[in-house]
């Protein structure tokens, strides 16, 4: 008996494009060097690429542990820890460097 079943390919709309790009790695760059947290990174989110390389990032403040606990997101959740009085100055640097509009 042959018990192999084809597998299904997902489709098209269900498939995100691997991170990649100069403008990505920028932002990539911008975020790491200046130790900022991001929902994007925190969350998992799979737009992260699209954002990216659009040259924009949703910034968390106070640290990458978040109060909320949303079910739709993948953020860790717990008490936050201490402030970081430095991180509003990494954030403008960063929104700086990105040339941003506004930031959220």
């Amino acid at each position: 008996m042959n018990n192999k079943r084809k597998i299904q390919r997902k489709p098209k709309w269900m498939k995100s494009p691997l991170p990649s790009g100069k403008t990505y790695i920028n932002v990539k760059d911008i975020v790491a060097k200046n130790k900022l947290h991001t929902i994007c990174t925190s969350g998992n989110c799979p737009n992260m690429g699209e954002c990216w390389n659009a040259g924009t990032a949703t910034f968390m403040i106070l640290g990458e542990i978040c109060t909320r606990s949303c079910k739709f997101c993948n953020t860790m959740t717990g008490v936050p820890l201490a402030v970081d009085y430095d991180e509003p100055n990494r954030i403008a640097d960063s929104v700086i460097k990105m040339n941003l509009k506004h930031c959220v």
